[in-house]
């Protein structure tokens, strides 16, 4: 995967950053209202994951590892320091690797939703899924596919431009995200992550229920977890304020990481 993935940069500051992981069947503007509570306090670099968003197709599933060094490559060519990695669902897993094989790069994890890996039952729903898709196109998985995403959630402008960005995505691409999905394991990676961890599971999400949180608690040594009551699968975008204080004063103070004084 030698080209750059799609990025957007904020902040002047390179010694340190947060990276922001989308979940799969979104993109980098999953994170911008968490970008907008950031208010300049620390550098945010959002990324189209491989197929998502901007960024090129790979044609196939992309794998956790392949994923990390992707991400790892952008970080090198953005001269980039340290990372604490925020990300949210499937995204959990590619940020569980990324922390286990760079230990010397990722400072901290933020992980919303997170899950260890993708359990049987899901495996095959998500193989459904990308079959459904391939043959009908997005409508083929809407609206059920955001509307259990958004569970006890407003039906306001957040969840209808959601929906119509989901919608609006390559068929092709969101299939091999989904194959990649469901062959997705961190479990093995978790059990070396060695930075702080927060893990922020939603407390209405069933897509990744309480439990997946609770299993990755098990495996990272550092874990700490506290659930947003009143969130479902999505905390980041359906809370990005609150969500975005979170990071900051997990980053600052549990990883001891110095972050700007604001703008």
């Amino acid at each position: 995967m030698d080209q750059i993935l799609s990025h957007v940069l904020t902040g002047s500051q390179r010694d340190f950053a947060l990276l922001l992981v989308h979940p799969m069947g979104a993109d980098l503007t999953f994170w911008d209202d968490v970008v907008r509570a950031v208010d300049g306090r620390a550098t945010t670099l959002a990324v189209d994951l491989p197929g998502a968003g901007s960024s090129p197709s790979p044609g196939g599933p992309v794998s956790l590892d392949a994923q990390v060094a992707a991400l790892d490559a952008l970080r090198r060519g953005l001269d980039i320091g340290r990372i604490a990695v925020v990300a949210c669902a499937v995204g959990t897993m590619t940020a569980g690797v990324y922390a286990a094989t760079h230990p010397h790069v990722v400072a901290a994890l933020v992980l919303a939703n997170p899950t260890p890996a993708s359990a049987p039952a899901a495996r095959q729903m998500l193989a459904e899924r990308a079959e459904a898709v391939r043959a009908s196109g997005m409508a083929a998985v809407l609206p059920g596919a955001v509307e259990r995403a958004f569970l006890e959630q407003p039906r306001g402008a957040r969840y209808l431009h959601y929906m119509n960005r989901f919608a609006a995505q390559d068929p092709a691409a969101y299939a091999w995200a989904l194959l990649a999905a469901a062959q997705a394991d961190a479990t093995h990676a978790f059990g070396r992550v060695a930075c702080p961890t927060l893990l922020v599971p939603g407390r209405h999400d069933v897509l990744l229920p309480m439990e997946r949180a609770e299993a990755v608690a098990a495996l990272v040594p550092q874990a700490r977890l506290v659930a947003m009551e009143d969130a479902a699968h999505f905390v980041p975008y359906q809370k990005p304020a609150r969500f975005a204080e979170m990071v900051l004063d997990f980053v600052g103070r549990e990883a001891g990481l110095v972050l700007n004084s604001g703008v």
